[in-house]
């Protein structure tokens, strides 16, 4: 069996949320990545969590800032082996370079 690189996959799907248009496409990915690990629907991940179900909702849209991704979902992720040092990183190369395309 082959390992899988659960950041790449992560990052995959945040380029996926980014081309959809969400403002943080990386918390998103983020997002969807820890409650996919638990193979959960979001009701029931929401849940588990102890927290609204909009919150997570908001969450793997893109809605909610990196940094604001709530503390659960970020220790779930992080559990699976994503690199969510590399991932903020990520992050802020496209906060930057989004930044200096609008100022030209």
């Amino acid at each position: 069996m082959t390992a899988v690189d659960r950041t790449a996959l992560t990052e995959h799907l945040a380029r996926r949320l980014r081309a959809d248009g969400a403002l943080h496409p990386v918390a998103g990915a983020v997002a969807i990545a820890a409650r996919g690990s638990r193979r959960l629907a979001i009701a029931d991940f929401a849940a588990n969590l102890d927290l609204p179900v909009e919150q997570v909702t908001a969450a793997e849209a893109g809605q909610t800032k990196f940094a604001a991704i709530p503390a659960p979902v970020g220790a779930i992720a992080a559990s699976t082996g994503i690199d969510l040092l590399s991932l903020a990183d990520l992050e802020r190369r496209w906060r930057a370079a989004g930044e200096s395309a609008a100022a030209n």
